[in-house]
């Protein structure tokens, strides 16, 4: 059976503002999983997982270090 791939789609939910970051709860909505999360770096790192998740390799996802297809301003 190949891999299984899901949407990104998500709902997110601010429920307070605390030092300067949000705090709330995000569901990917294409899997039912939600979680709370404590911080904006928090939301952005299960984004970003959810999305490397779905990619069928790390590869299609530029980096700093992938000089190859960054081009010089």
């Amino acid at each position: 059976m190949g891999k299984q791939t899901f949407g990104t789609n998500f709902l997110i939910t601010i429920h307070n503002q605390q030092n300067h970051s949000w705090q709330g709860v995000i569901e990917w909505l294409d899997t039912g999983k939600k979680l709370h999360f404590r911080s904006e770096l928090e939301l952005m790192n299960l984004i970003h997982g959810a999305v490397e998740m779905q990619s069928e390799s790390q590869e299609t996802l530029r980096t700093w270090n992938d000089e190859r297809h960054i081009n010089a301003i």
